[in-house]
């Protein structure tokens, strides 16, 4: 928190003619640690200053930058070795321990910072103490605790034990070297801080090493001293009066149920700077809503629900307190969609003939939604772990090749909208196929349609010989609303035949074997493909009980 000055150039102190008087008391005070200081030693005939005096103040653009010196207020020390004594009229501020009477000596200083501008924003201020002894002789470097101090305090009647005001947070920790002149401290928090409101103005205590064994301890001059080199606060600060600018980030038309917003600002040249930001929302043009305040950070998350259109807009305050009216119009607009999309693969024939074959998919995106964007197709081998088929793609069919006789292959498909929705993957295959070949197979050709208002529909069917054998003849069976099995067409010769539904109304399902040349017989052939349900009778609701007939209401 404190660091040397003795090298520091007069151009660093501003005034040339209080840079002078400043160097010729550091470089003419001598206390010692011995001397436990009740009345100082070689002290400099200087000007004394107890008057806030502005030492530059230069301007750029709208803005104002100042730098003044503002003199201690107040400072004193009380001791716990002499707990009923008011030190107000000290010429020295004591923090440590001080064997010989003292004991532990705490000190309180505050600065009146009346003569800086509410509206003004502090870029940097120091404080800076003349150390006027300090003990023991050859101390290592003193670390000093600076804590903000909760509630007022009146120095002309502090004691130790009537300490009324209540120490708060902590500004900081330094280290003070066993020597004597001008020690300096960054102060421009809590100076921003005392200025800007967010904190009240009730001074600071400093605090060291309060050990008795050690008997460690600082002396620094008081305002009391009349000698010049009391404590005293050198504040630059800026006036500011145009406020700063700022806006949300375009978004996208379509968002997930959670996604990012961004915006930005700036001040104006010169400015104080951009000191924290206020964004609100509203949804589907209703009234609009605080979302981040007074916030630092330029982004956060917002989450929505389906369907809901979100605008924004923000605000941004500086420095200097000044603050950006908010847009009268949204500075970004977006809708959510938190629907995925639907997506199957379409039926394939419970048998393929063939090591390559044609494998097509169909999606749909719910209404209102950002859209179906791609696919994603997976493929297992006679149920085992799913593999990538096809890759985001925006297809809807592919060729599957490298089949091998013998081997089911099922099929799976997932879609993604345009905000990144993903369907969930099916456990279950979609649609699967066998490859056949070594025995005579034969497989139903699936329905193009489910259901039908036709009570004739053509049913088709196929058929795939062992090598060196033909196909002669198919026997095809049919079964209604899940019954028995009725034989329909055997030994036929052809692949399709149309098929009255003399049950009326229902589902029908058929399945169909192959014999060959040779007399082989393949296995009946059934799938979920091979069903399609009948509905040619017109529609009629028949009233399960009759109203009873009520009497007339005069």
């Amino acid at each position: 928190m404190f660091d040397s000055a003795t090298s520091r150039g007069a151009g660093r102190r501003a005034l040339a003619l209080l840079a002078l008087l400043l160097l010729v008391a550091l470089t003419t005070v001598t206390v010692g640690a011995q001397d436990t200081p009740d009345s100082p030693t070689n002290i400099p005939d200087t000007e004394l200053q107890l008057e806030p005096v502005i030492l530059s103040e230069t301007r750029s653009g709208d803005a104002t930058t100042v730098t003044i010196e503002i003199p201690v207020g107040s400072d004193t020390f009380t001791a716990s070795g002499r707990p009923t004594t008011n030190f107000s009229t000290d010429s020295f501020v004591r923090v440590g321990f001080n064997s010989a009477v003292n004991g532990a000596q705490r000190g309180f200083l505050f600065f009146p910072l009346s003569s800086i501008p509410s509206n003004a924003f502090v870029q940097n201020a120091t404080l800076r103490m003349f150390v006027a002894g300090f003990a023991p002789t050859n101390d290592a470097p003193f670390a000093t605790l600076a804590r903000f101090l909760s509630t007022s305090w009146d120095p002309t009647i502090l004691t130790w034990n009537n300490f009324n005001p209540q120490w708060g947070a902590e500004i900081g920790v330094g280290d003070l070297p066993a020597a004597n002149g001008w020690r300096e401290a960054n102060f421009t928090d809590p100076v921003r801080q005392w200025v800007s409101g967010a904190r009240p103005n009730n001074g600071f205590m400093l605090q060291g090493d309060e050990s008795p064994g050690a008997g460690r301890e600082r002396i620094f001059f008081a305002i009391n001293a009349q000698n010049g080199l009391h404590p005293r606060l050198v504040v630059t600060y800026q006036i500011d009066t145009t406020p700063p600018t700022s806006i949300v980030n375009p978004l996208g038309q379509w968002q997930p149920a959670t996604f990012a917003v961004t915006w930005s600002g700036q001040d104006n040249d010169g400015g104080s700077g951009v000191r924290h930001f206020d964004v609100q929302f509203r949804m589907n043009g209703g009234a609009w809503q605080n979302w981040q305040t007074a916030t630092t950070a330029t982004s956060a998350n917002f989450t929505g629900v389906n369907a809901a259109t979100y605008d924004f807009r923000v605000r941004a305050t500086d420095w200097a307190g000044n603050v950006q009216s908010f847009p009268n119009n949204p500075q970004a607009t977006t809708r959510v969609d938190t629907l995925p999309p639907n997506s199957v693969v379409n039926p394939l024939p419970q048998y393929t003939f063939s090591d390559s074959f044609l494998v097509s998919w169909s999606g749909l995106d719910p209404q209102p939604g950002s859209g179906l964007a791609r696919f994603v197709v997976h493929f297992q081998v006679n149920g085992g772990a799913w593999q990538t088929f096809i890759a985001d793609t925006t297809a809807t069919s592919a060729t599957f090749t490298g089949a091998q006789v013998g081997n089911r292959y099922g099929f799976r498909v997932h879609a993604l909208d345009w905000v990144a929705n993903v369907e969930p993957d099916s456990p279950q295959a979609q649609a699967q196929t066998t490859i056949s070949g070594g025995d005579p197979v034969a497989a139903i050709v699936p329905f193009s349609t489910r259901v039908t208002q036709s009570s004739t529909f053509v049913v088709q069917w196929q058929g795939m010989p062992v090598p060196g054998t033909q196909i002669d003849s198919f026997d095809v069976q049919f079964r209604f609303n899940g019954g028995a099995w009725t034989s329909w067409l055997g030994a036929f010769p052809n692949v399709s035949e149309p098929f009255t539904a003399m049950q009326g109304d229902g589902v029908y399902e058929f399945r169909v074997r192959a014999r060959d040349n040779a007399g082989a017989i393949s296995p009946w052939a059934e799938g979920p493909g091979n069903a399609i349900a009948v509905d040619a009778s017109a529609p009629f609701i028949t009233p399960r009980t009759w109203l009873p007939v009520l009497p007339a209401i005069d």
